[in-house]
């Protein structure tokens, strides 16, 4: 999906980094030649043989649909993905569901979701999950997880919901209000930008997740 800050904000120097990237590590489990699905895959394109499904059409969309409702036969995919999803759909289990029908049986679904990262709609924002809540989800629909983790970690909660609290604190209904906390936020973003990298080392503690801004599961199809 192409969530993500919006607008000037997009100016800002994020806060939000991967300290535990999963894509490519995922992608190296796939067989040659394999068939990748990316679910709301928001103009990224992970391999020249991903099919990238979105809801809107943006420069690299193959498939203008209904995530979960996917227009793909049953047991035609090798790797899917589903990465800062599942809080955008009204249904989560459907979703699961439909990536567990199009993967072969032994394929690889990877999912990521937030876990304590901020609010944020495209187009909307419903669902938070624990790493242990994921992994339950995505078993329930036969998909037996094989890794799980956090990726984006604990220190980028900690910026991001200190840099929040305060241009909460200073907005407003004026224009004034909302300059002076939007002033506010890219302050507070700027000094706390390099203290971001110290999730290098919190995401490898063993309770990193606990506090983690986003999560991970990768599961197989069983059967």
């Amino acid at each position: 999906m192409p969530f993500g800050p919006q607008g000037l904000y997009r100016r800002i120097p994020t806060l939000c980094w991967q300290a535990a990237p999963q894509v490519e590590r995922v992608l190296a489990r796939a067989p040659v030649g394999a068939r990748v699905v990316d679910l709301g895959a928001g103009g990224r394109r992970i391999s020249e043989r991903t099919v990238c499904v979105d809801f809107l059409a943006l420069a690299t969309t193959d498939v203008i649909g209904d995530v979960g409702r996917l227009p793909f036969r049953d047991a035609c995919a090798d790797l899917v993905y589903a990465t800062g999803l599942l809080e955008h759909v009204e249904d989560e289990r459907l979703v699961l569901s439909e990536m567990a029908r199009i993967l072969k049986p032994g394929g690889i679904a990877h999912v990521e979701v937030p876990f304590l990262e901020q609010y944020h709609e495209d187009p909307i924002d419903v669902r938070r999950l624990t790493m242990p809540g994921l992994a339950m989800a995505m078993r329930a629909q036969g998909l037996e997880p094989i890794a799980s983790g956090a990726h984006i970690g604990p220190t980028v909660t900690l910026l991001n919901a200190v840099a929040r609290w305060w241009a909460l604190v200073f907005d407003g209904p004026s224009v004034l209000a909302r300059s002076v906390s939007f002033a506010v936020f890219v302050g507070l973003s700027t000094l706390a930008w390099p203290f971001r990298f110290l999730d290098a080392l919190l995401i490898k503690k063993r309770k990193a997740h606990t506090l983690a801004m986003g999560v991970y599961c990768t599961g197989r199809k069983v059967g």
